[in-house]
């Protein structure tokens, strides 16, 4: 149901291929982002350190604005009546133009599906960096479509790490556990 039907066309492997890390970040950018880790449940607070981590990330790399929102309200979703199908924690949007990028814009929804709940500072954290990976495929890489590839997640990753903010991805599925850490 889930797998390709059709082999991966140029952008898919181009995303694929890419796997280094999208921008050397700054001490500024690291505290931006241990500052949103730490964030309180206000969301015009949250945007406002968002919108500032975005901006210091695509000056970093060259990218054109991209442009931040938070909505307070709940991630939309579906739900079978039973239990939650599927959940959208945020999305990236632009236009692009013989790959040039304008009109960038990140939402993030600030408030869980069902129960309502204001998100915690790791997801909110993790969703911001998740689509700003999205923009540098758009803007950097000049991708025609971001696809949730690998190399995307590895992308990701190393951006977290760099940032000193990894514990707020899932943990890797690749990773080989440390020996210490299975037998105690």
């Amino acid at each position: 149901m889930f797998g390709r039907r059709y082999p991966p066309d140029s952008t898919y492997l181009r995303s694929q291929a890419a796997t280094g890390l999208p921008v050397r970040p700054s001490a500024i950018a690291r505290g931006l982002a241990m500052r949103i880790a730490a964030a309180p449940d206000d969301h015009h607070e949250r945007k406002r350190l968002a919108q500032m981590l975005v901006n210091e990330l695509d000056d970093l790399a060259g990218l054109s604005p991209c442009a931040v929102t938070v909505a307070d309200r709940p991630q939309v979703h579906e739900h079978d009546g039973h239990r939650l199908q599927s959940k959208t924690y945020g999305y990236y949007q632009c236009s692009a133009r013989d790959g040039v990028v304008t009109g960038a814009r990140i939402r993030i929804y600030h408030r869980t599906a069902v129960r309502q709940q204001v998100i915690s500072p790791k997801v909110f954290l993790n969703t911001v960096l998740h689509e700003w990976v999205h923009h540098y495929d758009f803007a950097g890489l000049r991708l025609a479509r971001s696809p949730h590839t690998s190399g995307f997640y590895t992308r990701l990753r190393a951006l977290a790490e760099s940032l000193e903010v990894a514990f707020v991805l899932p943990p890797d599925p690749d990773a080989v556990p440390s020996p210490l850490a299975a037998s105690g």
